[in-house]
């Protein structure tokens, strides 16, 4: 009877332990895909999709401007060059981030087509989040980590902000 018990646990064990349904890395990606994957697996499960590449793609062809606005900035930009279009969607990265409720939104942006709103979507960026939510009907839809140039453009965003002005 202990023998048949001591059998069942052992085995209950083993297929719990084999029971890792994590996809392999590569050695191919890049140590920023292998951070986002690493917080992915050590926090759970993402909340919302990744935005879908077509959607991204035809802002891409057809983006006329994006409006960044900030929560504790005096200050709003503007980008309306196809090159500054590009490069903030190329902020985007393709994996679905995981929502931290204790990461505060540090701005909105959106992007427009026609003079229309296209996508909207808030910013979180602060130390440990570094992701976006877009929205559908003011509410969560999709949710993007933000790639390692989007990080580089707020870090340097910040780094402006804290320079005395030139006179």
């Amino acid at each position: 009877m202990i023998l048949r018990f001591i059998s069942i646990f052992c085995l209950t064990l083993f297929v719990f332990s084999c029971n890792d349904t994590e996809k392999p890395t590569t050695k191919t990606k890049t140590t920023a895909q292998s951070s986002i994957e690493t917080k992915t697996k050590s926090n759970g499960k993402a909340l919302y999709p990744s935005i879908p590449p077509g959607t991204v793609n035809a802002l891409f062809e057809k983006c006329d401007y994006v409006d960044y606005s900030f929560d504790n900035l005096p200050f709003t930009i503007s980008r309306h060059e196809p090159s500054d279009l590009r490069h903030s969607l190329s902020q985007i990265a393709q994996q679905p981030a995981l929502i931290d409720a204790n990461c505060p939104p540090f701005g909105r942006m959106i992007y427009y087509k026609d003079g229309e709103v296209a996508l909207e979507g808030l910013i979180y960026f602060s130390k440990g989040c570094n992701y976006f939510v877009f929205l559908e009907n003011n509410q969560p839809k999709y949710a993007n980590f933000m790639t390692p140039s989007g990080v580089q453009f707020f870090n340097g965003l910040m780094t402006q902000l804290k320079q005395p002005p030139q006179q």
